[in-house]
């Protein structure tokens, strides 16, 4: 059942919003920055062992619960734009594909009338 137009403009609205934190998470999230400091952040507890539980609830509650679904929907809608392009360029592809079909069509077609043109005028030509 189709939802009132009342509600659709909002969901539109929070889907545009959540598609934007997934991608900029994704741009975040997926950099060498970012390995770096949760390396860093992983060594701490060498330094402060005191540090550990909070560094274990950091990197299992935060980084995977929050992180690790942000990523996977980040990289999804970063992939429409190259499965839209990918697309484009098989439709493309295609219908270069089909415009040479009619081409070598015709160039048969051409083809045979010329066979068919010389079969029949040396017959027709007269002998010296």
């Amino acid at each position: 059942m189709p939802q009132p137009a009342v509600l659709q403009k909002p969901l539109h609205k929070i889907s545009a919003i959540n598609d934007q934190i997934a991608l900029r998470s994704n741009q975040i999230f997926a950099t060498m920055g970012f390995f770096w400091f949760c390396l860093v952040f992983s060594l701490i507890p060498l330094k402060w062992p005191a540090a550990m539980p909070f560094v274990q609830y950091a990197s299992s509650g935060v980084l995977q619960l929050v992180a690790l679904p942000l990523l996977g929907v980040g990289t999804i809608l970063a992939a429409r734009a190259s499965d839209r392009l990918a697309k484009e360029q098989h439709d493309a592809v295609m219908e270069t594909v089909t415009d040479m079909h009619l081409l070598m069509s015709e160039i048969h077609q051409m083809h045979t009338e010329l066979n068919a043109r010389l079969a029949i005028e040396p017959a027709t030509a007269p002998s010296p």
